[in-house]
């Protein structure tokens, strides 16, 4: 099918403008396939809709960022939007949570700035309910084509660390066809109810059998590098 014709039959099975789109789960294949690289291949109008959809998905499920092979998409397009930061206690934070505000990203791609990983409870939208501890680069250099509100393009490259950077290396993995709990520590795949009772790492160390790099982090620790 072609992809204009697709995301115009995605975009139809909604009543209603605002309404969100369904975000498919772990076994759909729009989530294993390479997504295309942005080519133009969709009118201006039409991205704006993909788009104003996909924001609204990503903000009603809720999620702090949505890729488009999550609603059956496969192009190489990201929206992500972190509005549950607390600015205020973000030093504090042993993840390096810092507000992140809607991005909407073509073709982005990444690369490490560093050797540090942070290790960390992940959850995917389209793994409802389930979560692992994967390793993420802490610092990452990333580069995409911006779409901004008014639908111009700007080539954009920039530096993030902390929590921003664990977003765009899960959502752009997506673009690649891999999930987070791909990449996770094995045996941490667990029920999101259970973690916090793992919040502090040596816990789920202990409790789940953890081994390899996880293991030798201390009380209170997430990164090693």
């Amino acid at each position: 099918m072609d992809l204009s014709d697709l995301v115009t039959k995605t975009l139809e099975r909604r009543a209603r403008a605002d309404e969100p789109l369904r975000i498919v789960q772990a076994g759909h294949p729009a989530l294993r396939g390479p997504a295309r690289a942005w080519s133009g291949q969709l009118a201006p109008d039409l991205l704006a809709e993909l788009v104003e959809a996909m924001v609204v998905t990503m903000r009603d499920a809720p999620g702090v960022g949505l890729a488009a092979p999550q609603v059956g998409i496969p192009l190489q397009l990201v929206v992500l939007e972190d509005r549950y930061a607390d600015p205020d206690t973000a030093e504090d934070d042993v993840l390096r949570r810092t507000p992140l505000a809607l991005r909407t990203l073509l073709n982005p791609a990444y690369e490490a700035d560093g050797d540090r990983r942070a290790f960390y409870w992940e959850g995917c939208l389209s793994v409802d309910g389930w979560q692992s501890i994967v390793p993420r680069h802490l610092s990452v250099r990333w580069s995409a084509l911006e779409r901004a509100d008014g639908g111009t393009l700007a080539e954009v490259s920039e530096r993030w660390t902390g929590w921003p950077a664990r977003i765009i290396q899960h959502e752009t993995d997506h673009l690649a066809g891999t999930l987070c709990h791909d990449l996770g520590v094995p045996r941490s795949f667990v029920l999101a109810r259970y973690t916090e009772r793992y919040a502090d790492l040596p816990e789920a160390v202990r409790w789940l059998g953890l081994t390899g790099d996880v293991a030798t982090l201390g009380p209170g620790e997430v990164e090693l590098g």
